[in-house]
């Protein structure tokens, strides 16, 4: 398996590994210098280069050691015999550096003696234009490889890596001698990686296609199963371990393999096979991964206003506009506010764990990597040629349009004002005036006439913008975390969901828009000097209810209850301001009643202090303190009741305060 580099789809090694494993991308650094984006540039056109090549080649990335027949017919696949020779010919040691540069020097010289004159002559050619680096020699080798010149690519990638020890040259040169059936000249390569790179499943993996391709399956499955256990979805060494369990009669082994296979990448011949062995398996189940986004955003719910297509509509209409503007501005600084948050996090967090010489190279994440970034290209071109013609076009119609409407206007105060000027002047006899409402008239249906054409129009744009965006926004975010995920959810959302989301509202704000011609006549809603005053309206209920020591009294208003003598306690509720007031404390009452026939005449009195507690609408204590009161009541026949009484409060946010009663005037 080939190793490329892919923009933001992996988390960065430490810097050590870094220098030992991407030397490659160092390199390319120093020759674009601080120009990143020409260097990005030039990774994605290498890609775009070797994914169009993938697509004409014809089972180049097939696993390697697979004799693959007719794809109707899953028996034809087998592996060869056993090739005791070429295997014996394997080292039992493992290379050192020098030991390794002098095989592949070795290897070169072979080789190049089993091509023609003018493959050697096109090698040397693009070794010296590249002057002899490595880097730059293994990226063209495997460009090249791809574009089916097989025969130059070998021989500059193994003249590439016998002069460098770096790990994704190495790795490279290994897979193209495996796949050109040289796998007892990779194999040693291989072995060398292991030692620097335990970890690493691709290695791991390559060598397993190795050994399968000399009929080695043992040693085959010893190394893919390690692999297996690194990254369970690898899908060429679940591939090649389930055509070798079922060559060894282990049909289940295989077909679990088999799944494995498909759920890492699909191939054609790991679903066929799974097919032959367990027909009622469904593809699409393995392939579809069950995510779940760490976070959701629904772009539905921001809906457009309907376009002012009338005057008559021009005040709501336009209102609504107004208020969806202010809403997409606080999510926006909202989501903003988000991005800065985790981007801290991110930018002080060590990021994934990476084990010591891991290859941060997984078959699917460098397939969602792929994904992730050639919608976002779509994405962002369609926006861009969007912005410079639809909407371009939109703009310049829409101002020619109310530009006409303002002149057409302009011209027919002009018309009205004149045949008013002369009745003034009185080169005309009373009666000449035009009446406002014929006017007004006038003006409105001016105005309808573009509002019916401004609307519509309106109305188009905004679906071509919402368009691009419901067809690349969900893709763009399952893709994107698809790769991202290994490196944290953080990272996830600080380069890919918030930036999304980001543009999203920023393209909602841009097309909140509506053409706006408002009445000529708008009458004012007429209110009179008391119409914001709330009107009382009489309370059907009164009700007391005596309990013995207490009593329970509620209206429209409020609800209070009291009980006791000697201990009292005391609740009320005010239904309109929402306060309560709990109570509780001392007191005393009596009763002096004299009774004369039917009539009943007497005193009563009572004294109370007690501890009270407010609490304000939304049950937060607004006050506390103590009150003290005194009251009397007196009834007689033919007199009626009188009431009077003293009372005083001191409470914490209230103070003091003292209500006199009957002595009002006489207390200084």
């Amino acid at each position: 398996m080939l190793l490329f580099l892919f923009f933001g789809s992996f988390a960065q090694p430490t810097q050590e590994e870094l220098a030992k494993m991407v030397k490659q991308a160092e390199q390319q650094m120093k020759q674009y210098g601080n120009d990143t984006a020409a260097m990005m540039n030039n990774l994605l056109g290498q890609q775009k280069m070797i994914q169009a090549a993938m697509q004409k080649s014809h089972g180049a990335n097939q696993s390697a050691g697979l004799s693959m027949g007719d794809y109707s017919n899953a028996d034809n696949w087998k592996f060869p015999a056993k090739d005791v020779k070429r295997l014996s010919s394997l080292s039992a040691k493992t290379y050192s550096k020098k030991e390794l540069q002098a095989f592949l020097v070795t290897v070169y010289s072979q080789i190049s003696q089993h091509f023609s004159a003018g493959i050697n002559t096109s090698v040397k050619s693009i070794t010296a234009k590249y002057n002899n680096d490595p880097v730059l020699m293994g990226n063209a080798a495997v460009t090249g490889w791809y574009e089916n010149y097989r025969e130059e690519a070998l021989l500059l990638i193994v003249k590439a890596a016998s002069g460098s020890d770096n790990g994704l040259l190495l790795n490279n040169a290994a897979a193209l001698l495996n796949m050109s059936g040289l796998e007892e000249k990779a194999i040693p390569v291989l072995k060398n990686l292991l030692s620097s790179f335990p970890s690493s499943a691709m290695v791991l993996n390559n060598l397993g296609q190795a050994y399968a391709g000399l009929g080695e399956l043992d040693t085959a499955m010893y190394y893919l199963g390690r692999c297996i256990r690194i990254e369970p979805e690898n899908p060429e060494a679940n591939n090649t371990a389930g055509q070798i369990s079922v060559v060894k009669g282990n049909k289940d082994a295989a077909a679990e393999f088999f799944k494995q296979s498909i759920k890492g990448a699909y191939s054609k011949t790991a679903a066929i096979k799974l097919k032959r062995i367990r027909p009622e398996e469904k593809i699409s189940a393995l392939r579809k991964p069950h995510i779940k986004i760490p976070e959701y955003f629904n772009e539905f719910k921001y809906k457009l206003p309907p376009q002012v297509s009338s005057v008559n509509n021009a005040i709501t209409n336009s209102a609504e506009q107004r208020a969806l503007s202010e809403i997409l501005n606080l999510q926006t600084n909202s989501y903003a506010a988000s991005m800065r948050s985790v981007g801290m996090r991110v930018s002080h967090a060590s990021g994934r764990a990476v084990q010591k010489g891991e290859f941060m190279a997984q078959p699917y994440y460098e397939f969602c990597g792929i994904m992730a970034n050639e919608l976002y290209e779509k994405y962002m071109d369609e926006v861009a040629i969007l912005g410079s013609t639809t909407t371009k076009v939109y703009n310049e119609k829409r101002m020619q349009m109310r530009a006409d409407y303002e002149k057409k206007l302009t011209l027919l105060k002009r018309i009205y004002d004149s045949t008013e000027l002369k009745c003034c002047n009185g080169e005309k006899s009373g009666g000449c005036c035009i009446a406002w409402e014929v006017k007004c008239r006038a003006y409105n249906d001016l105005g309808n006439a573009y509002l019916a054409q401004f609307a519509p129009m309106t109305e188009e744009w905004q679906k071509k913008n919402l368009l691009i965006y419901s067809t690349y926004f969900d893709q763009i975010i399952y893709w994107s975390y698809l790769s991202q995920h290994p490196m944290g959810d953080d990272v996830f959302r600080a380069q890919t969901f918030y930036p999304m989301v980001l543009n999203y509202l920023n393209m909602i704000s841009m097309i909140n828009y509506t053409e706006v011609i408002y009445p000529c006549k708008n009458d004012p809603i007429k209110k009179s000097a008391d119409s914001n005053k709330i009107k009382e309206v009489d309370c059907p209920m009164d009700v007391s209810i005596p309990l013995g020591v207490g009593k329970i009294e509620f209206n429209c208003d409020r609800f209070a209850m009291s009980s006791g003598e000697g201990l009292v306690f005391g609740y009320e509720k005010n239904f309109k301001t929402r306060q309560s007031t709990l109570s509780v404390g001392a007191g005393l009452q009596a009763e002096f009643a004299v009774k004369a026939g039917p009539l009943k005449a007497g005193v009563s009195a009572d004294a109370t202090e007690s501890f009270f507690i407010c609490f304000d609408g939304d049950n937060k204590v607004s006050d506390l303190g103590v009150k003290n009161a005194v009251s009397a009541t007196a009834e007689a026949p033919g007199i009626g009741k009188a009431e009077t009484g003293i009372s005083s409060t001191l409470g914490v946010n209230s103070g003091w305060n003292f209500e006199e009663g009957p002595f009002k005037g006489l207390i200084p």
